[in-house]
């Protein structure tokens, strides 16, 4: 019953975000730049700030710096994946992508955060 109240927080939290970062994308120009305001980066503010008041500013870290490892792995992932679409079609480039950013992800986390 003690979750119940972040995973509350987080979801109430993460809706405003959205909503916040989606307006701003409404209005950005040019309108390329409106997907760097997408879910994820608010989703991830909302997130981090839960924990912050939930456990404190250590865990919140440790969260955010597995963030980042993810996203270095997956800008990899896609750097490799326009020659991977390229070669091997859509369906299969996408799994290959997906696995390699799995891959980068799972050996960026053993060697930032173990």
């Amino acid at each position: 019953m003690q979750e119940v109240v972040p995973i509350a927080a987080k979801a109430l939290n993460g809706g405003l975000f959205v909503v916040v970062f989606a307006l701003i994308g409404e209005i950005a120009v040019p309108k390329r730049f409106a997907g760097l305001f997408s879910a994820a980066p608010s989703i991830a503010i909302a997130n981090l700030l839960v924990i912050v008041f939930a456990k404190g500013s250590s865990a919140a870290q440790l969260e955010a710096t597995g963030m980042i490892v993810g996203a270095i792995a997956l800008t990899v992932a896609c750097a490799f994946g326009v020659a991977l679409v390229a070669r091997y079609r859509a369906l299969r480039g996408s799994m290959l992508i997906c696995g390699l950013w799995l891959v980068l992800a799972e050996v960026g986390y053993l060697a930032v955060l173990r």
